[in-house]
């Protein structure tokens, strides 16, 4: 996030990198999100981990996770890694919006990829339910959760979000 300098690690660049890049770990995942699916916990528990050793991280004051965890198991993961290495979570954003405005912004970011296909959303929105939803509950019982209404426009929400990380 550039208002704070601060790493941002987000499993969708470095998954859509890898895919652009035609790596093993790229074809795995092509294929798993073009059916409307999330990488499987262990895949992506070690890419996390992996991009949270790298120095640019080590130096910051912080950095921001951007897709990571979506579930309660990845949060334990991420737990305990960020434990081995002296961290911790300081506050989760859960960015809540509508099933219609979720919808909207994927039709209309166009992207041309699979995923963001009309006939794919239904099922990916499913599945985010299914699994990210136990995460919110999670994190609001540990009290790091910090919920930030999100059907309104881009720009009023990242002033949201730029309020909630300044609280910090």
């Amino acid at each position: 996030m550039k208002d704070f300098h601060l790493p941002h690690i987000s499993t969708g660049d470095i998954f859509r990198k890898a895919i652009a890049d035609g790596t093993d770990l790229g074809k795995k995942v092509k294929e798993i999100i073009d059916n409307g699916n999330l990488v499987p916990d262990e895949v992506t528990d070690q890419i996390v981990d992996q991009r949270l050793e790298q120095e640019d991280v080590k130096k910051a004051d912080g950095f921001i996770l951007d897709g990571y965890p979506r579930n309660p198991a990845q949060a334990k993961a991420l737990s305990k890694f960020l434990n081995s290495i002296n961290k911790k979570i300081d506050a989760v954003i859960y960015l809540d919006a509508s099933e219609e405005t979720v919808t909207k912004r994927m039709i209309n970011r166009n992207t041309g990829r699979a995923d963001d296909d009309p006939n794919v959303i239904p099922h990916r929105i499913e599945v985010a339910k299914a699994q990210t939803m136990p995460l919110v509950d999670f994190y609001q019982q540990d009290g790091s959760l910090k919920t930030i209404k999100s059907d309104s426009d881009i720009e009023t929400v990242y002033a949201e979000v730029k309020k909630t990380i300044s609280s910090l």
